[in-house]
Order: structure tokens, then sequence, then C-alpha cells
């Protein structure tokens, strides 16, 4: 995949992560039940990140998270 499109995919990923963040700071604050959306943006943003990212990057995050899970 063309080095431009993954930028894209990362930089539109973060963004709905940001707004999933700040969908669940309203739902806390306001009662609304939002949760399907929270869940669709949330899956959507992490399948765009995923995307975005090198192979080499994911299995240092990868390698990163068990480390950090076995302490």
């Amino acid at each position: 995949m063309n080095n431009d499109i993954k930028g894209m995919c990362l930089l539109l990923g973060l963004i709905g992560i940001g707004y999933v963040a700040l969908l669940i700071l309203f739902a806390l604050f306001t009662g609304a039940k939002i949760f399907k959306s929270i869940m669709f943006i949330s899956v959507f943003s992490s399948a765009l990140i995923s995307l975005g990212l090198t192979v080499q990057v994911k299995n240092r995050l990868f390698g990163y998270a068990k480390s950090f899970i076995s302490k």
C-alpha cells in the first residue's frame, strides 16, 4: 500500500479515536445512551489504524503489549 494512503489511514483513525474519547466524556456527563455509536466508531477507527501501520510496527506493539501484560 502507498505510504500516503497509510498516513491518511493513521490520521483518520487517530481522529476517530479522539472523537470516541469526546463521545465517552459526553455520555458520562449527560447520561446519553450512545454506546452503539461509540463501539462502531472505535472499531472502524481501530481498523484504519491497523491498516496504516507497517508490519514491523505492529510486531513491536504486540511485543511491548505482551511484555507489559506478563509483568
